[in-house]
C-alpha cells in the first residue's frame, strides 16, 4: 500500500509558534533545525517548541527568513514575510493524519502517491574528528570553515549525509513525478 502525504498549512504564524505546533506532533522527541538567516545555516536540535544549539543554548530565532524542522515523522517548513503584513508561511508534511494535534491549519491529503524513493545526500564539510560531551560533530569545509552537527562520532574525514524521502504521484500527462521531498534525518555516513 503506498503512503498519503498529508499537507498541513498556516499563514501569519511566527517561528516560535510553528516550533510549538511541530513539537505537538512528536512529544517528548527531538527534531533537527535548519534555520537560515542572512549570516549562515545554523543547524539545530528542535526540542518542545525551541531550537538548540551544542550545549542546549536555545537559539535566537530573529533574523531567521527560513527554517526546515524535520524528523522521521514530519517535517515543518516555515518562510518569513518581512513585509509590514509578517504573512510567514509554515507547512508541516507527514505520512500520517496529524490533524488533531494541529487545529486552525489548512489540511490536504495526497492519497495519489504512486511510490517513494529514498534519497541521500551529503552535508557540506567533513569530519574533524571533534564530538563534544552533548554528542555534536564539528564538519569542516574550506569554504565555510566549521560548523557543529547534532550527530555523534563522525570520524576524521567522515560524512554526514540528509536522509529523504521522495513521493512520486502520476501527473495529468500520465508521466510519473516527484511530487514534493521530506527530510527525514541526519546520520554519520557508512561508505
Amino acid at each position: 500500500m503506498n503512503p498519503s502525504l498529508f499537507v498541513y498549512s498556516r499563514e501569519r504564524l511566527p517561528l516560535t509558534e510553528a516550533l510549538d505546533a511541530f513539537a505537538r506532533l512528536t512529544p517528548g522527541m527531538q527534531a533537527t533545525a535548519m534555520l537560515y538567516s542572512p549570516r549562515r545555516c545554523a543547524v539545530a536540535l528542535a526540542a518542545d517548541g525551541a531550537a538548540l544549539g551544542p550545549t542546549g543554548q536555545r537559539l535566537d530565532l530573529n533574523g531567521v527568513f527560513e527554517a526546515r524542522v524535520f524528523s522521521e515523522t514530519a517535517e515543518l517548513r516555515w518562510l518569513n514575510d518581512p513585509g509590514p503584513e509578517q504573512c510567514h508561511r509554515a507547512v508541516i508534511l507527514a505520512e500520517n493524519d496529524c490533524s488533531v494535534h494541529l487545529p486552525g491549519w489548512m489540511a490536504e491529503q495526497r492519497s495519489d502517491v504512486i511510490d517513494t524513493l529514498p534519497q541521500r545526500y551529503f552535508l557540506w564539510g567533513e569530519g574533524t574528528g571533534q564530538t563534544s560531551a552533548s554528542g555534536w560533530s564539528e564538519l569542516s569545509t574550506a569554504r565555510i570553515g566549521g560548523f557543529l552537527v547534532p550527530v555523534a562520532n563522525v570520524g576524521r574525514n567522515g560524512r554526514v549525509t540528509l536522509l529523504t524521502v521522495e513521493y512520486v504521484v502520476e501527473a495529468e500527462h500520465g508521466n510519473a513525478i516527484v511530487f514534493d521531498e521530506r527530510l527525514l534525518k541526519l546520520e554519520v555516513h557508512r561508505a
